[in-house]
Order: C-alpha cells, then structure tokens, then sequence
C-alpha cells in the first residue's frame, strides 16, 4: 500500500488520469472495514471463528464488526489485527479504515505494539509485553 505523500507524487506526475486510477487502484478504492477484513481473511485462508478466538472480542460484537454494523475502538481493532497477524501496513490501513488513529512510533504504547507486530507477536504476548512496559493492555 502506497502512502498518501507517495499516491500525490504519483498523481503530480501523471499524464493520464485513467491509467493512475487504473495502477493505483488498491491504494485510491473505497473500501469498508467489513470489506476489507474479508479481503484479509481471503488472501490468508482464516476463518472468522478462528480470528474472534485469537482477538478475544466477545463472539456476538466481533460478527458484528466483520458484517459491518459495529464501528470497533481502537483497541478492538488491533485485537483483530494481531489475530490475523498483519503487519504493519495492513494493521494501519485498518485502523484508518475504522475511523481510529494509526500507530505513530512518537507515542510509547503504539511504539511498543508496532514492535510486537514486525516480531509477530501473539496478542497475548503483545500484551504481556506492554504490562511490562507499564503501558495499556489491548483489551
């Protein structure tokens, strides 16, 4: 996925406009957070059930974020990016789609979970890990 200041740069530079949406269209497509978690699930083989044990989302409010009629916290999001274990990139497209902030290595929390997820860690790691950190769990 293409940052913004790097889709601008692209778009500056364009000639044709078609063919930037064309070659640009992962990155420029409006996609819902439903949509996009079932992309995430497609392209990795897993399962629902399988990705709400790992989150610990309570089952009814997690089907209820993958159909699209809950808006999940921060916190919520990023349970279920652990238990899909995405990476950085995917993990911020989804808190972006969510309508929460994205990880910003200033912030010590965020720092520390952005660690626990280019180590891949287990959401239970990534929490032990900020517990010793004197950080917030994700809950």
């Amino acid at each position: 996925m293409k940052s913004t200041d790097e889709l601008q740069k692209v778009l500056e530079n364009s000639k044709d406009l078609e063919k930037y949406l064309d070659d640009n269209f992962d990155d420029i497509t409006n996609i819902t957070l439903s949509e996009y978690l079932e992309k995430i699930l497609k392209e990795k083989g897993l399962s629902k059930s399988e990705v709400i044990e790992k989150s610990n989302i309570q089952k009814n409010y997690a089907y209820q974020i993958f159909d699209g009629s809950k808006n999940p916290s921060r916190n919520k999001v990023l349970a279920l990016a652990f238990s899909m274990n995405l990476d950085d990139n995917e993990t911020n497209r989804l808190l972006k789609l969510s309508n929460n902030s994205i990880l910003y290595p200033r912030i010590k929390r965020d720092s520390i979970i952005c660690f626990a997820i280019n180590q891949s860690k287990s959401l239970m790691d990534a929490n032990i890990l900020l517990d010793e950190m004197g950080e917030d769990i994700i809950e």
